[in-house]
């Protein structure tokens, strides 16, 4: 009796203990929360990495206060950081060595080149990819179901930089630009433009390698404006060239200029761009943003951090007591939102994957950007 009641015992100790395993199995599940894991394939390197490291620490800082407040529905978000050290073949590399270990929700790219790299690699393995200050208008081709963009394109900038023109009188315009995607976007639709009200343009583009920019300068000496649409890291080049140079005419620039690195310079002084609201003062959002921003890195926001900052708010807001998926995040995006950010306010119709923000024209007066309207 005794004997069978033992065997017995032992099974019913060993029955109770799986069941009490797979209900503090259960109840860990439900309080210790995995993470979000977000990849970042960024140009930490190379003649973008002004742009990346600026990306990478705005993002940074807005997921330290997203996690403060408790993450996504308690998941707090991990970024995975990789150097695409601004090389599309680099930045494949990267991004199969992230989805190869962490499987993240999505991803994000800096620069063009890099996004456009990555697109198939998005399609393949069915995961979002959104292009931060990537203008290419390929990026987001119908193809690219899964890639998205965060960032003005020349739809976005050329028209307020018409309307500057436009109030000079200017009708004779010469354009530098990067002989690239983002580049020729600028000069066609400028050209397209300008040509319908019976203005005149002509186009001087350069490899994005070189910054002497003195023999293209030359050629258009006698045109009354030279628009600007450069890398990054050569805006500083081309307008300390444009005054040795003696150019007498007016200068107007695509919105990179509008960092405070190149607009505190005495030569961009008087130069006429885009900017977005992000440094307008009143805007008092992006000023608290700012100031948190310097706080925490010891340098002056720009309207690249931003954009990091502002698309891990956006999709955190996006994200808030929804299924986290890859798909459910494709879903999410496609259905169109209202959102109200460092940037204003943004209406995505459904369908949309090009999300820009509105730019606005502006001028450099003593190092800091006056808005015309």
């Amino acid at each position: 009796m005794k004997k069978g009641f033992g065997r017995r015992g032992i099974v019913i100790a060993v029955i109770a203990v799986i069941v009490i395993a797979a209900v503090l199995a259960v109840f860990l599940r439900l309080q210790i929360k995995e993470t979000v894991e977000i990849g970042a394939v960024l140009s930490l390197s190379g003649s973008a990495s002004y742009v990346g490291e600026e990306t990478r620490d705005g993002m940074l800082l807005a997921i330290e206060e997203i996690n403060a407040w408790g993450g996504i529905d308690g998941r707090k978000i991990e970024l995975i950081i990789e150097d695409s050290q601004t090389d599309p073949q680099a930045g494949e590399e990267a991004f199969q060595r992230i989805e190869a270990a962490h499987q993240p929700l999505l991803y994000v790219a800096s620069i063009s080149a890099v996004a456009i790299a990555l697109a198939p690699l998005a399609e393949e393995n069915k995961v979002v990819l959104f292009g931060l200050a990537a203008t290419a208008p390929e990026l987001t081709e119908p193809e690219n179901e899964w890639v998205f963009r965060y960032f003005p394109t020349a739809k976005d900038e050329v028209p307020p930089v018409l309307a500057i023109l436009e109030e000079l009188g200017v009708e004779n315009l010469g354009m530098i630009y990067i002989d690239d995607p983002f580049g020729r976007s600028f000069f066609a639709l400028a050209r397209q433009e300008l040509e319908k009200s019976g203005g005149m343009i002509r186009g001087e583009p350069y490899d994005g390698k070189t910054a002497d920019f003195t023999e293209s300068i030359a050629r258009l000496k006698d045109a009354e404006a030279i628009y600007v649409v450069v890398m990054a890291g050569h805006v500083k080049d081309m307008f300390g060239q444009l005054r040795q140079e003696g150019f007498e005419g007016v200068i107007v620039s695509a919105g990179n200029a509008s960092i405070p690195s190149v607009r505190s310079l005495p030569e961009a002084n008087g130069v006429y761009l885009v900017a977005s609201i992000i440094y307008h003062p009143s805007f008092l959002y992006a000023a608290e943003v700012k100031e948190r921003y310097e706080a925490r890195y010891g340098k002056p926001f720009n309207h690249y951090a931003a954009n990091g900052y502002d698309l891990m708010k956006l999709l955190a807001g996006l994200l808030a007591g929804q299924e986290i998926s890859r798909q459910s995040v494709k879903s999410l995006l496609e259905e169109g939102f209202i959102y109200h950010g460092v940037f204003g306010a943004l209406d995505v119709e459904p369908g949309e994957h090009d999300i820009g923000f509105p730019m606005h024209p502006a001028r450099i007066v003593d190092g800091e950007i006056e808005y015309l309207r």
